[in-house]
């Protein structure tokens, strides 16, 4: 005869795994969400770092063009002294022409006098800010200027080209900097406005090299890509090739820099959080299963050996005393006098029914 407690027992066992499946994927879900929110709030803090470093070597550009626009003001109030040549670029024709300045006060010598006085700004251009390439300066009357005797033919096409694709970019009275994501040799550049008497005259242009900036960035965080997006989410910038058309396919963590209407944005080379989230999950929860199935297989061991087993021995040595042959001999330890018990009654159930 078969002891309920065996079905009982089976039935349990395959409960058991039931819920250990379901209590170990819980457990492991949620510590998925809270390691994924964590990695999160993590790399939100790093990106705001990343995002500080690029405006504390940006910001001294925009310190140094004002410090331009300011020398340029004080220029253009200044008498005309000086009758030197200046070499300017027309953008007509696209030749380098030796302009030669008089002391008459009209608005082209004045013009060019402030050029003059602002020399040495065009000459530490290259050398004192990192991110800043060059300076140029692009007239209202058609010429453009940038402190040097001669320009390159190549420097001469890609300005030119520049200038008619953003021709009216910089028109109307705003005096804000304007900033673009193409300029020349894969700069980027920031066009800022002058203004004497209400009246425009030029602008200057900051020629901004941010490739190493970021390749710097990328070097000391090697596991992530870095870029400076614009307003329209095209790329300006980026420490590794990335066509900007396949963009979406990337998962950005976004950023916008404080001084400029540009955004720092990084992409994990490992993958998303959420996908090295997901494995860490599975692993997670593939342990748990492995160790809570080894403490129930202890359990349901111990259980079977002490319980069912024992159970399933009394309903044998019932069965047989209840054919009139001997009970089990092999009794389990601490179920003896339960046995005994048994025996006696039977004993006593057979001499009431012989006195009868």
């Amino acid at each position: 005869m078969s002891s309920p407690a065996l079905a009982v027992y089976n039935s349990t066992v395959r409960y058991s795994i039931l819920i250990i499946i379901l209590l170990s994927f819980a457990a492991a879900f949620i510590q998925f969400l809270l390691q994924f929110s964590n990695n999160l709030k993590h790399s939100q803090r790093q990106l705001e770092m990343f995002t500080q470093q690029m405006d504390a070597q940006l910001n001294p550009v925009l310190q140094f063009a004002q410090a331009v626009i300011n020398r340029a003001q004080l220029s253009s109030q200044m008498p005309v002294t000086e009758t030197n040549q200046v070499p300017v670029l027309s953008l007509t024709t696209g030749d380098v022409l030796h302009q030669q300045v008089t002391v008459d006060a009209i608005p082209l010598n004045q013009e060019l006098q402030m050029l003059l006085q602002l020399q040495p700004y065009f000459d530490i251009a290259p050398g004192s800010i990192s991110p800043l390439k060059d300076l140029y300066y692009i007239s209202e009357q058609g010429y453009g200027f940038n402190g040097r005797q001669k320009w390159s033919d190549y420097v001469i096409e890609q300005l030119t080209a520049w200038l008619q694709r953003h021709q009216r970019s910089d028109n109307g009275y705003d005096r804000n900097p304007v900033f673009y994501r193409d300029f020349i040799l894969e700069q980027a550049a920031m066009s800022v406005p002058f203004y004497v008497n209400e009246r425009k005259i030029g602008r200057f242009v900051l020629a901004l090299e941010l490739a190493p900036l970021l390749a710097n960035l990328e070097r000391n965080n090697p596991d992530r890509y870095f870029l400076l997006l614009d307003q329209a989410g095209n790329i300006v910038a980026s420490s590794k090739f990335i066509n900007g058309d396949n963009l979406e396919q990337y998962p950005l963590q976004i950023q916008r820099l404080a001084g400029l209407p540009w955004s720092l944005a990084l992409i994990d080379k490992s993958g998303t959080a959420l996908s090295a989230g997901i494995g860490t999950f599975i692993l997670h929860w593939l342990s748990y299963i492995v160790v809570l199935l080894v403490l129930a297989w202890l359990l349901a061991r111990r259980y079977k050996r002490k319980i069912v087993g024992p159970l399933q021995r009394l309903s044998t040595h019932i069965e047989r005393l209840a054919n009139q042959q001997a009970g089990v001999r092999h009794i389990p330890d601490g179920w003896q006098d339960l046995f005994d018990r048994v025996s006696q009654l039977k004993t006593a159930g057979s001499q009431k029914t012989d006195y009868e």
